[in-house]
């Protein structure tokens, strides 16, 4: 039961990394690292409202908004970071 939380953070960060990077029309290499970039982003987002000792939004939905904030802000950097060292444009 505690495995399923993380796991379902990640995918849940992942997922917003997808999104983000399909909001850029981005291709397959920046989709891998924009992925790994909503997942980490996903649990720092979780880690800065636990240290910040943040309550809004109650206990479910402000831990799923720390979580998809995080991962949006992370995608987003990884996407622009990315998408100007990659000259293929």
């Amino acid at each position: 039961m505690k495995l399923i939380i993380p796991v379902f953070i990640i995918l849940l960060g992942m997922l917003t990394g997808a999104f983000v990077c399909a909001f850029f029309k981005e291709k397959a290499t920046e989709l891998k690292w924009s992925l790994v970039a909503g997942g980490v982003g996903a649990f720092a987002g979780l880690l800065i409202r636990d240290s910040m000792d943040i309550s809004l939004g109650g206990n479910l939905f402000g831990a799923l908004f720390a979580a998809i904030l995080g991962a949006l802000a992370a995608a987003l950097m990884a996407n622009l970071l990315f998408g100007q060292l990659n000259p293929r444009r």
